[in-house]
């Protein structure tokens, strides 16, 4: 080690006692950090790493009763295991030394199924608006924690800090977190903020791969990503059979009337791919966007999606059982001017469904909906509400039925409950 190549001379009696000097020093300092509250523990120098010397010297501090067994152990475990480092999806390199015992999800839902599936939300001390709101059983300790405001726009940066974060989880490369990013870390450079999206197919089992990691979860992240792989598997192998001249028409709006996306940043578009569907707009590269809707009428979609969101809190999700907004949502679209020409409206193919069981962590689900619609003959033994019901209580760990509870979907003949 540098502490011997440091004093090689004089020596071996002088060597030993230069050891034993420093060792001292280490020992006194790691105390003093103790004593202060250090950012990690067993680190004296202030780099925030823990060496071999400095496990050293919180071995003696134990075995002369100044420091507890558990706090040792604890710095064992963080020489071993840290400096922890990984690429998020905002593409920036982010490096954790010790483990993350208090963890804010300012973010969507996304965040808090991703963190319950790899069963650290006990990591978490605070969350935002979107899920200190949910009054369904879906997070029964995530929803009871304080809120640090509404995302993006009125996040409370005071009660962050006072809930003192090892780490805040926000969204992923959307320039929208890059703001709020700043902001944090010009308050305690000390945050570590990690970003993900944990709603995009492309890169949502890496983001589950390295949230596990970050979290000392591991183990759980591989059994969530099996999962996940063994849901999505069963489509894709049988989609890829199709011929893309035969594969459905599909037009999809998210949250708005006539909102809808290309290629870009549209996450339904990976969706309908991923099922088999093509989608009208797919020959573009926009992401969200507003469409005329002559456009709509022109393309001549087989099946329309219309995915609703925030504005319908309270009547669409795991805490109602009332279809009637999604019920008058079709309707509205169905007698839409011009409309009534359109195959999709024709053949009464026209899905209501909750935004967040396809856009958010939950899109196996969304998935398989998707594809039971696309090609009801292909798809006849799968059955969404079972994958629905394995989500919950396999990967999420909540007790509920949604065979006989909640609104996700609605079509009066394949859905007329919701489920």
């Amino acid at each position: 080690m540098v502490i011997f190549g440091l004093f090689d001379v004089g020596g071996t009696n002088m060597r030993w006692s230069t050891f034993a000097l420093m060792t001292s020093c280490v020992v006194l300092m790691i105390g003093s950090a103790f004593a202060q509250g250090t950012d990690v523990p067993g680190d004296s120098n202030g780099d925030k790493i823990v060496s071999a010397e400095e496990v050293a010297a919180a071995e003696k501090l134990a075995k002369e009763g100044k420091i507890t067994s558990n706090q040792f152990e604890e710095i064992k475990i963080i020489h071993e295991n840290y400096p922890k480092t990984i690429t998020d999806s905002a593409n920036n390199s982010v490096t954790i030394y010790k483990p993350i015992k208090r963890a804010v999800i300012a973010y969507w839902i996304g965040g808090a199924i991703t963190l319950q599936a790899l069963n650290a939300e006990d990591s978490v001390v605070g969350v935002s608006d979107s899920i200190a709101a949910d009054d369904s059983s879906l997070f029964p300790k995530l929803s009871k924690l304080p809120s640090v405001g509404k995302i993006p726009d009125s996040l409370d940066f005071e009660a962050i800090l006072g809930l003192r974060p090892d780490a805040v989880i926000l969204g992923g490369a959307d320039p929208t977190w890059d703001e709020i990013q700043k902001k944090i870390q010009s308050l305690d450079p000390n945050i570590a903020v990690l970003r993900f999206n944990y709603c995009q197919p492309s890169n949502y089992l890496d983001e589950v791969n390295k949230t596990g990691y970050l979290f000392d979860k591991e183990d759980e992240a591989k059994e969530l990503i099996d999962f996940i792989d063994g849901q999505l598997s069963q489509i894709e192998e049988r989609v890829n059979k199709i011929p893309s001249d035969k594969r459905i028409n599909v037009y999809s709006e998210v949250f708005k009337d006539y909102m809808t996306g290309g290629t870009g940043s549209y996450y339904p578009n990976d969706y309908i791919v991923m099922a088999g569907g093509n989608n009208v707009f797919g020959d573009t590269t926009q992401g969200l966007f507003a469409v005329d809707p002559e456009e709509v009428i022109k393309r001549n979609p087989e099946i329309i999606l219309h995915h609703v969101g925030s504005k319908y809190a309270g009547k669409k999700g795991w805490g109602t059982d009332n279809v009637t907004a999604l019920h008058d949502k079709r309707e509205e679209i169905l007698n839409r001017t011009g409309f009534s020409n359109i195959s999709a409206v024709k053949d009464g193919k026209v899905y209501i469904l909750d935004a967040n069981i396809i856009i958010e962590a939950f899109y196996p689900v969304g998935l398989s909906y998707y594809a039971k619609w696309f090609y009801p003959d292909l798809f006849k033994d799968l059955d969404p509400i079972a994958i629905h019901q394995e989500y919950l209580s396999k990967v999420l760990h909540v007790d509920y039925d949604p065979s006989k509870h909640g609104v996700f979907i609605y079509h009066p003949d394949e859905h007329p409950d919701g489920r």
